[in-house]
């Protein structure tokens, strides 16, 4: 359900402006039509109130005018006229009148016009900020069932506009985040219920079956030790998914000597399965690193393009320094990414083939972890190019230095 932002009349007058034009022109209307009361004001009370006091307190107390002087008529040769000056005038000062007048009339004016522009700001602040009062009406209403409903954006492109937008971005990540946790707690359950339901299977026929033989436990002994390793290994990611930046143990780590040990450490798996493991370091470098976690990340992309490959094939690690970074690339002669399916392998639980992932004992966890460790350690992980049938080639980048703090959330 759409809401306005703004009333009627606000839309009519007031929607081609922005917010702040719009309280640009209240306030200068608001001032305006104050300086004209006000001017107003002074100017009526002036016109009535200066001829009253001008009458009432300009009253003669002195003599009459014939009596100001005595001029002798009689002229004398002897002397000039004489004229006798009588007391001063004791007539009050009009300037000082009507000054004082004008500034009580002042005074009172400006008493009476600040109280109208107080309650005339009162207004314009309730009628700038009733948008603001809607939006978080709207948003104390959103809940976490209800996350697909948005704020209104109709009207003009203001500051109000700005708000939505980055409002509605926000339930748009939230509610993504929330799709993706709900997708991923499905998905564990589903895996971890898988071992669970092959030991109790598996445990229950030993106990029904009266005729069980020593060879049969040990058939079963070896279907629940692959469940459990299969079980510990998918709790352990999970763990690991679930750890976070804040334990990120920052090190220096001499890449060269990681990706010896790694290729190592997986060399059996690889001869197991008649494939060549190369490792061709063009650029020594050192990372600042959580050397466990990047291990990891790593080793989840040569055991894939173990796994996945044919017999004779080859899986070729390269690393050479790139733009303010190390690039370790992992490239093997397998068997391919579908077209269709390659926006989507960095997806937790996703599978090209589920079928044929779990008979190679994978969780499909093992390339988003990977993007995950990347992504905490401030680089980015990237399917370079993969042809069905011919192989993969995947580039990981890493920063020379990274923050613990400094690392993204995903």
């Amino acid at each position: 359900m759409k809401h306005s932002i703004l009333s009627p009349w606000q839309r009519r007058f007031f929607a081609p402006l922005t917010l702040r034009w719009r309280l640009t022109l209240w306030t200068a209307g608001l001032l305006l039509i104050l300086g004209l009361g006000l001017a107003l004001f002074i100017n009526s009370m002036t016109a009535i109130q200066i001829p009253q006091v001008l009458s009432v307190e300009l009253v003669p107390t002195s003599q009459p005018r014939s009596d100001y002087a005595t001029v002798s008529l009689t002229p004398s040769p002897d002397t000039l006229p004489l004229v006798e000056e009588t007391p001063d005038l004791q007539t009050p000062n009009i300037q000082e009148v009507v000054i004082r007048q004008i500034r009580l009339i002042s005074l009172l004016g400006i008493g009476l016009f600040a109280l109208a522009g107080s309650i005339g700001a009162y207004w314009i602040a309730r009628q700038s900020l009733r948008p603001l009062s809607h939006f978080s009406h709207l948003a104390q209403q959103i809940q976490a069932r209800t996350l697909r409903q948005r704020l209104p954006t109709e009207g003009a492109p203001d500051e109000l506009q700005e708000l939505a937008i980055a409002f509605n971005g926000m339930l748009a990540r939230l509610e993504s985040a929330f799709e993706q946790q709900n997708r991923f707690v499905a998905d564990a359950a589903h895996e971890l219920r898988t071992p669970l339901a092959i030991l109790r299977t598996n445990l229950e026929v030993a106990q029904r079956d009266p005729d069980i033989t020593l060879s049969d436990y040990k058939k079963i002994s070896s279907v629940l030790e692959q469940a459990l390793s299969r079980l510990e290994k998918l709790i352990e990611e999970l763990l690991l998914l679930a750890r976070g930046e804040k334990e990120l143990q920052i090190e220096p780590v001499e890449m060269e000597i990681l990706l010896n040990e790694i290729v190592q450490e997986l060399e059996p798996l690889a001869q197991t399965r008649q494939i060549r493991l190369e490792l061709n370091i063009i650029d020594p470098a050192t990372v600042m690193a959580d050397v466990s976690l990047l291990a990891r990340a790593i080793s989840n992309l040569l055991e894939n393009g173990i796994r996945y490959n044919h017999a004779g094939g080859s899986v070729t690690v390269t690393m050479r320094r790139a733009t303010h970074g190390v690039a370790v690339g992992v490239e093997d002669t397998g068997i391919g990414i579908p077209v269709e399916a390659q926006p989507h392998i960095f997806e937790r639980f996703y599978r090209v083939d589920p079928s044929r992932s779990r008979e190679q004992g994978g969780s499909g966890l093992g390339l988003s972890i990977a993007a995950y460790v990347v992504q905490l350690h401030g680089g980015w992980l990237q399917l370079t190019r993969s042809i069905p049938g011919m192989g993969s080639q995947f580039t990981m980048w890493l920063p020379i230095s990274v923050q613990a703090s400094e690392a993204p959330q995903t």
